[in-house]
C-alpha cells in the first residue's frame, strides 16, 4: 500500500512558517492564518508578529541537555524559521496597504 501526501497551496490569508529537521530533508511546518487581521493598523501588524512569533516558539522548543544553553540550541531553527516567515509577513502588508 502505497501512501500519498496531498499538498495544499496556502491562502492569502496564511503565512506558512518552515524550517528543516536535519539531517533529513524533511520540513516541519506551520501554517498562521492571518486573513482576519486588519494589517492597515499598528495592531494588526502587532497581532500578526504575535501568531508568528507563537508558530516559531512551538517549532523551536527544543530540550537542551546543557541547562542555559536553550538560546544557543534554538538560534538557528529560530532564524530559519524567522527567515522563511518574514518576506511573506512583508509582502502580506504591502497587499493590505495596496487596497487603501
Amino acid at each position: 500500500m502505497e501512501a500519498t501526501a496531498v499538498a495544499q497551496a496556502p491562502d492569502e490569508g496564511d503565512i506558512v512558517v518552515t524550517r528543516k529537521l536535519p539531517p533529513s530533508k524533511d520540513r516541519l511546518v506551520r501554517v498562521v492564518y492571518i486573513g482576519d487581521i486588519n494589517l492597515k493598523d499598528a495592531a494588526g501588524r502587532t497581532e500578526m508578529e504575535k501568531r508568528v512569533s507563537k508558530a516559531v516558539d512551538y517549532m523551536c522548543a527544543i530540550p537542551s541537555p546543557i541547562p542555559g544553553q536553550e538560546k544557543a540550541m534554538t538560534a538557528p531553527c529560530r532564524e530559519e524559521a524567522w527567515a522563511s516567515a518574514r518576506p511573506q509577513m512583508e509582502g502580506a502588508m504591502a497587499r493590505a496597504n495596496a487596497h487603501k
